[in-house]
């Protein structure tokens, strides 16, 4: 497990409540009324500034500073700002390779005879210089992975082991105390000798309505690094956008057990295995399934590389690459304790004004913990209270 908490990471510092927990949950809140109102951050477009440079050397004091997903990120001039310069650069990198190889979608006849993937595949060959062919690559007519290269802070050279030395691929999750599952913030805050070259994102819909996710690639698949020291740091390791109490995605899975298969087909003694306890076992057996159910047939998955001729000048709003459009509020459950009724209350994430028109009372956060860890702490005045409510700041969600 590796935590999304560098040193110089703002909202690790936030994640130990540092800040009272009403402050934490008006922060959201705005960050989601900001998103949401009708025309923001559009005062000056960036259309006519390439993608690669928007917001690269931008005053970053306007940005969300405790963020929890890619829709938190605060929208400015048009484009999302990301509270690092790294972090900019690995989306922006996402943003351009997704315009660069834009075009039609292949027809479901092409993936006959492999149905949901079960057949053994022809993927794109890892160069020798350790990287992946940046790209789109089509898991079915709907669905498909963004193949994007961003080097650790432009580092050229890495120190790598020989395939020999290379025991072990392991599959990790975000598990971290800000449940942040922003890959580009992730990747962010691994700056030191801890971190792996993959990164896979949560699912994301394109402007035409298909799904992708991302795979980052930091550095050779090859590189020396820290991310399992229980399988002695033998070998590559992939973080997924995913938090303990989460459930895997049909797509992450797809393309976790695709990443695995770049790598074994590049190494072919490799072994594939979790980090440790539940981390990373929804993906392992994702990958057992897949290749204990794989059929002979072989099939070369469309593949459409992204030039670097096309990389560099591509340009784009952010609607035109990415689905940003209102959706319709999501329900929210709030925690069950002596201080709310015993039925379960769910209200949308719509409702948040009306919820922050109570805070006479300071401390009205939307909180979700279990019932019976919530009975070991009631409070029996308001000093009570606001020590019940901190024991209970790790548990909240938005």
């Amino acid at each position: 497990m590796l935590c999304n908490t560098g040193r110089d990471d703002q909202y690790s510092q936030a994640g130990r409540l540092n800040l009272p927990l009403c402050h934490r949950g008006t922060a959201a809140a705005l960050a989601v009324i900001v998103l949401m109102a009708p025309g923001s951050g559009s005062a000056a477009p960036t259309h006519d500034v390439p993608i690669l440079k928007r917001h690269v050397d931008r005053e970053r004091s306007g940005a969300t500073q405790r963020p929890r997903s890619e829709q938190d990120q605060a929208v400015v001039a048009g484009w999302p700002l990301y509270r690092t310069a790294r972090g900019q650069e690995a989306f922006n990198q996402t943003m351009a390779t997704l315009q660069a190889t834009a075009g039609p979608a292949p027809t479901a006849d092409r993936f006959k005879g492999c149905a949901r993937l079960r057949c053994k595949w022809h993927l794109p060959d890892i160069g020798r210089d350790g990287w992946l062919p940046s790209g789109r690559l089509w898991l079915n007519a709907n669905e498909y992975m963004l193949l994007v290269r961003s080097p650790r802070d432009g580092q050229s050279n890495y120190k790598r082991r020989s395939r020999r030395h290379m025991r072990v691929f392991v599959f990790h999750e975000f598990h971290n105390a800000t449940r942040n599952t922003d890959v580009y913030d992730t990747i962010s805050s691994h700056r030191g000798r801890v971190f792996t070259p993959f990164y896979l994102s949560k699912p994301r819909q394109d402007a035409d309505g298909k799904h992708f996710v991302v795979l980052v690639q930091v550095a050779p698949y090859d590189v020396v690094s820290r991310h399992a020291a229980n399988h002695g740091n033998r070998g590559p390791g992939i973080e997924v956008a995913k938090n303990r109490d989460e459930v895997l995605s049909p797509l992450q899975a797809k393309a976790g057990v695709v990443t695995a298969a770049f790598i074994k087909q590049a190494v072919p003694r490799i072994r594939v295995v979790r980090h440790r306890g539940t981390e990373g076992l929804g993906l392992l057996r994702a990958y057992l399934s897949y290749r204990k159910s794989r059929k002979n047939r072989r099939m070369r998955l469309p593949f459409i590389k992204a030039k670097r001729s096309k990389l560099s000048p591509a340009r784009a709003d952010l609607h035109e690459l990415v689905r940003v459009a209102r959706k319709p509020p999501r329900p929210v459950k709030l925690v069950q304790d002596d201080l709310t009724p015993p039925s379960p209350i769910l209200v949308s994430e719509g409702s948040y004004r009306q919820a922050f028109a109570a805070r006479d009372r300071e401390h009205l956060p939307f909180l979700e913990a279990s019932a019976s860890r919530s009975a070991h702490h009631s409070p029996a005045d308001v000093s009570g209270l606001l020590r019940h409510l901190a024991a209970l700041a790790q548990n909240v969600r938005w």
